[in-house]
């Protein structure tokens, strides 16, 4: 998907020449790099994409920030959650 997505902001006419593709990884840059070299990983080679950057949000514990984001659905999509009166009583 990557690839199709360079090639589109790379080819499409309607795009402005200087229209960039921002590639977000979640991970801190040092633990990319050595995925890149230990377990032949990585992150995208900018090399291969023409207008895009990527940019490294240092986040050290990826899992525990989903865990802690599908609580917080898991808790906000309840409408009982916001009833004061049916949580908490009269």
């Amino acid at each position: 998907m990557l690839i199709e997505l360079g090639k589109t902001a790379n080819n499409n006419k309607n795009l402005i020449n200087n229209s960039n593709v921002v590639i977000y990884d979640a991970r801190p840059k040092l633990n990319a790099q050595a995925n890149k070299y230990i377990k032949n990983g990585g992150f995208e080679d900018l090399r291969y994409y023409r207008n895009c950057d990527i940019i490294f949000c240092d986040i050290d514990n990826i899992h525990e920030v989903s865990k802690t984001f599908k609580k917080m659905y898991e808790t906000t999509s309840n409408p009982d959650n916001f009833n004061s009166i049916v949580t908490y009583g009269p």
